[in-house]
């Protein structure tokens, strides 16, 4: 086949050619009585076709549960060693727990009792979490499904949509298990560096179960080079205040999906991957087709309105980050290294790991609320003018929550919130109000300054940046269109 054939045909005729065509298993069978090619050689033998077609159902699993296949994929992404817990770990874990309870109790008023913590391996983080991560990224799997079931339709060449007119339920098994692959990989190299429950601000576990990685709590510990036993309770405390906004304010975590949901419906598949795959695969294994498909099939947002829903759903996740260091920070008053702990875990944040990029790369979603430090002075700027009832405060309704103006301008917040809402709205008008807003002022933001420099000096407890982590984050910020940290 010469390179003009195939620049001409799309990706689908060139996998099924390559499958079915001249050059694939059924070479030959194409002929006319006169020894003429028949087109494209798309005359299958029917027995041959149903060899092909059982083998690509028990390729993508088809009537296999998804969940399930995705766990197994990410048990085996998981970067070893990954030991066991030793009952000393455990028990340190319990202590760091109980004493972050306790100081918590005295810097927010939000219930952070009654939680099972525990330790865990990072396969036991995979096992627990991926339940959570299916419920999170299913407009991501919906929008995933769409996009290839329809591309598979419509690019199909046309002597094989009668073969397979029925096979609809195939291809939309075959699309579930693609995904099921990509969110498998992704949780599974996720798992290398997580430490909580909470750290990517979902509630991935249920509100009574705080845990921590131990493997990777002692990592991060002798990395910043202080003591595991402090970084215990500081990330004991940052799970626990995590657990109790998401208590408090159950609606926060609809909010949280409805902003996914935004942002899924302008991610794009990547056919041009499928059309490398088909320049690539080899006819006689057809299993390579499982190995190419893990890699990453989404394209980064590209338009304005895309640009706007990642960043309404950074600003959401960084004004839940924001609440946390802000709390956090407060309660752990007693820790020698609470400043060291907490400009590490602004830095993680800020910038994406090798851990991260491979999730955003296979799943096409982001955990970086690069305007972490914006949101901390926010809430650093009610606590100082009304106390932790104040700060607080912000979560007890949804016409409350920031927006990314109040993040550009934390002094005008209170301000604005007197002249444009009322408080007498019904939770629906409330959620779709803040939504509609989240979206409509993104337009002010990408990289240009905030309204009002005061507020990223509203509170020195609350904003403790360095020179060398604005130029950590700042790449960070320019390759997605949100703003830089600063």
């Amino acid at each position: 086949m010469s390179d003009d054939n195939n620049n001409e045909q799309n990706p689908f005729e060139q996998i099924f050619g390559m499958l079915f065509g001249a050059n694939g298993p059924g070479a030959g069978q194409g002929e006319d009585k006169d020894g003429n090619a028949g087109p494209q050689g798309f005359q299958i033998d029917p027995a041959m076709m149903s060899t092909i077609m059982n083998q690509m159902q028990g390729l993508f699993g088809q009537g296999a549960d998804s969940q399930a296949q995705a766990t197994q994929i990410a048990k085996k992404a998981i970067p070893t060693p990954d030991p066991a817990v030793g009952e000393e770990s455990a028990k340190a874990t319990t202590d760091a727990f109980r004493l972050a309870e306790l100081w918590l109790a005295e810097a927010t008023e939000f219930s952070v009792a009654n939680r099972a913590a525990r330790t865990l391996t990072r396969e036991d983080w995979v096992s627990e979490t991926m339940p959570g991560w299916q419920k999170f990224v299913l407009p991501i799997k919906e929008n995933m499904s769409t996009a290839l079931t329809g591309a598979l339709e419509t690019q199909m060449p046309a002597e094989m949509k009668g073969i397979l007119a029925g096979a609809s339920s195939m291809f939309g098994s075959m699309s579930d298990s693609m995904f099921a692959m990509q969110i498998g990989q992704a949780v599974g190299a996720l798992s290398e560096s997580v430490l909580t429950g909470t750290e990517v601000g979902l509630p991935l576990l249920p509100q009574d179960s705080a845990v921590l990685v131990e493997t990777n709590v002692e990592k991060f510990a002798s990395e910043i080079d202080v003591d595991a036993s402090e970084v215990r309770i500081y990330l004991a405390a940052q799970e626990l205040a995590h657990l109790a906004l998401f208590e408090r304010a159950p609606w926060l975590s609809a909010q949280v999906e409805a902003a996914l949901t935004r942002y899924a419906q302008g991610l794009k598949v990547d056919t041009s991957q499928i059309e490398d795959m088909a320049s690539q695969i080899d006819p006689s294994n057809i299993s390579d087709l499982s190995d190419n498909i893990r890699q990453g099939l989404f394209n980064p947002p590209t338009t304005e309105d895309q640009k706007k829903a990642l960043t309404n759903l950074e600003n959401l996740l960084a004004v839940i980050a924001g609440w946390v260091d802000v709390v956090v920070y407060s309660a752990c008053a007693h820790l020698p290294g609470r400043d060291q702990i907490r400009e590490a875990l602004r830095r993680r944040r800020a910038t994406a790991g090798p851990a991260e990029k491979t999730f955003s790369t296979l799943v096409g979603l982001q955990f970086n609320p690069r305007r972490l430090r914006d949101a901390a002075a926010l809430f650093g700027y009610l606590e100082t003018q009304g106390g932790t009832e104040a700060r607080d405060k912000v979560f007890s309704h949804p016409d409350l929550l920031p927006t990314t103006q109040d993040l550009d301008d934390p002094l005008g917040y209170s301000e604005r919130r007197n002249a444009e809402w009322t408080s007498e709205s019904t939770l629906d008008e409330a959620l779709n109000r803040i939504l509609a807003e989240g979206i409509e002022g993104t337009e002010t933001s990408g990289d240009s300054e905030p309204q009002n420099n005061a507020g990223s000096d509203a509170s020195s407890d609350s904003d403790t940046s360095s020179s060398s982590d604005t130029d950590d984050g700042s790449d960070e910020g320019d390759e997605t269109g949100g703003r830089s940290e600063s």
